[in-house]
């Protein structure tokens, strides 16, 4: 797989819950999109909340974190029309982890990050920050 700068394509995008990932000296982003999530729950066969949460508590394996940072960079590949990252696999992900500094739990962090963000509902099915809403109340606030 070929591997360049995430800049040199479009960097990342945090409005669109987007978050660069270094592995072995290559930037990747990893976007989040309704597409990608459901590529990698079919592939692991769990649901987001329980990879979010494995995810925070560190339980992830190797294959299931390769599995979720392939299906985003692919979703990332698509919505940039970068050919070669749409082609990402996660074996070769895998192996990325593993010899990118900080390995398996530095990233590990990066994808709980993002799955703890996807999971709040803070992002279209494309990905695209949702805009922000105010709730009122008209009952009052007790004194204290």
């Amino acid at each position: 797989m070929a591997r360049k700068p995430a800049n040199q394509a479009r960097p990342a995008n945090a409005e669109r819950g987007e978050i660069t990932l270094t592995l072995d000296g290559g930037e990747f982003v990893l976007r989040p999109s309704h597409e990608a999530i459901e590529a990698f729950e079919s592939a692991i066969g769990k649901g987001l909340i329980v990879l979010a949460r494995e995810a925070v508590e560190s339980g992830l394996r190797l294959g299931e974190v390769a599995q979720i940072v392939t299906e985003c960079v692919r979703a990332w590949g698509r919505a940039t029309g970068d050919r070669a990252v749409q082609g990402s696999n996660a074996g070769r992900i895998a192996e990325l982890i593993m010899e990118s500094d900080g390995g398996l739990l530095q990233v590990s962090r990066t994808v709980a990050t993002m799955l703890a963000l996807a999971s709040t509902g803070g992002y279209t099915a494309q990905g695209e920050a949702k805009a922000g809403t105010l709730t009122t109340t008209k009952e009052a606030v007790p004194a204290s």
